[in-house]
């Protein structure tokens, strides 16, 4: 009971923090994490001095064949520390205080065989989980900003120019919607064409667009021809950046440019608005190379890992 009194005042006190802390990510929202995993499957390390909140870093649990994992919950980009640094604080003060903040977090970590997170790109200092035996795997997305929206044309690469001006020439069209089955639909199709099962149903995305809705943080892009919708996107945000989540194509008209137009509105929009548009990355080497061609700017993140769990990790390697 203690347990469970102590997890419900950590949420409580976490979901004031977020209240406070404009630069939180979506991803680490607590209403996110409501959505995604449910309320009972994550949890938070919170950071606390002087009486006041200064960092915190939720974290799912799930059970895998018997084993106790904290990984990335579905449709999450990332997780991982959010610190707040005293005002002033110079650059040999400022890692000692990650240093310090960082530990007292792994220390209050759930013990489990094995760990996984994705750090927002903010983070480039992993040294004090380097040093309780984590691992790193550098990653990569790709972002648009710092730019208006009238000068984006100059840095599209030639391909996206043509095959956006194509789509206009065709008629193809762009409009907002909320017809999640429709999404679903185009995305499911996507994977199909690839050889692979959809990793989402229609049901989690569903509810996902639902409570972003209600957190004024979700649109969708349409392109459509003579009324037939070819493409769409998915796209979530917070203060400070729009992510496209997921997106999908009617693999019979996928050189229409449908893809590419609803691309173009989700870029506008984040910047008409002020935000940072964040591809959401891919290790995929096609898929990253359409992303870099929009003249997006390659930002590396960091996933952390630790297996506590040697037959879990054999599991794994073998």
């Amino acid at each position: 009971m203690a347990d469970r009194e102590s997890q419900i005042s950590s949420k409580s006190r976490y979901r004031e923090f977020c209240l406070q802390e404009r630069d939180i990510t979506i991803f680490s929202q607590p209403w996110w994490l409501d959505a995604i995993s449910g309320d009972k499957e994550w949890d938070v390390c919170l950071i606390e001095k002087g009486g006041e909140v200064v960092a915190s870093m939720p974290y799912v649990i799930k059970y895998r064949f018997g084993f106790k994992v904290c990984t990335m919950p579905k449709l999450t980009q990332t997780l991982g520390p959010y610190i707040k640094y005293p005002k002033g604080q110079k650059y040999y003060k400022r890692l000692s205080w990650e240093k310090k903040i960082m530990t007292e977090m792994i220390d209050q970590l759930p013990k489990v065989d094995y760990f996984s997170q994705n750090f927002n790109s903010s983070i480039t200092n992993w040294l004090p989980f380097y040093w309780k035996d984590f691992k790193e795997t550098t990653r990569y997305t790709y972002i648009i900003e710092n730019i208006v929206p009238d000068d984006l044309d100059s840095i599209f690469e030639n391909d996206i120019r043509r095959r956006i001006r194509k789509a206009i020439g065709l008629g193809v069209k762009t409009l907002e919607s909320n017809d999640i089955e429709q999404l679903y639909k185009l995305s499911k199709q996507t994977f199909s064409r690839k050889g692979m099962k959809i990793p989402y149903d229609l049901d989690l995305v569903r509810n996902l667009y639902n409570c972003c809705r209600k957190n004024n943080a979700v649109k969708m892009f349409f392109a459509a021809l003579d009324g037939v919708i070819i493409a769409a996107n998915f796209l979530v945000y917070d203060n400070n950046t729009v992510y496209y989540l997921m997106g999908g194509i009617d693999p019979e008209k996928k050189d229409l440019g449908g893809m590419d137009m609803v691309q173009y509105e989700g870029i506008k929009f984040a910047l008409q608005s002020g935000r940072r548009y964040d591809f959401e990355g891919s290790m995929t080497e096609d898929i990253e190379k359409y992303f870099r061609s929009f003249g997006a700017v390659q930002r590396r993140f960091l996933n952390v890992e630790k297996y506590n769990s040697k037959l879990l990790k054999f599991r794994t390697l073998f």
